[in-house]
């Protein structure tokens, strides 16, 4: 049921982003119910075999052109990874920075007691 459920959700998704002039057939929703679900007749169709009416959107029929999507897919998720890092890195030089300034305080007033907010763990 949760495969069902899952599926009927990516062809409502691609119904919603789809539009009528590319002429690519979309899946339809399953029933949820068992018994219907074997008698339904579009559950082995194939909707990408049937012949489109119109011209083929060129990253169905061109290869470079799927690449290129590819590509650009991968410069975006390069980017967003190269800011998250960057964040991890500003919090880890933050980090060091608070414990380097307690032990710097830890090495100057070795007889002071620190707050809970300035408990140190090293290693």
């Amino acid at each position: 049921m949760a495969a069902i459920r899952k599926f009927n959700l990516y062809c409502a998704q691609l119904a919603q982003m789809s539009k009528p002039k590319w002429g690519i057939p979309l899946p339809e929703a399953l029933p949820t119910q068992l018994t219907h679900l074997r008698e339904c007749s579009h559950l082995m169709e194939d909707v990408w075999i049937s012949p489109s009416e119109t011209d083929i959107p060129r990253w169905l029929e061109d290869a470079e052109a799927r690449e290129g999507i590819c590509s650009l897919l991968k410069v975006d998720r390069c980017i967003e990874e190269r800011q998250r890092l960057g964040r991890e890195a500003d919090n880890l030089c933050r980090w060091f920075g608070k414990q380097l300034m307690v032990l710097e305080h830890a090495i100057a007033h070795p007889l002071s007691e620190y707050p809970n907010d300035y408990i140190v763990l090293i290693f």
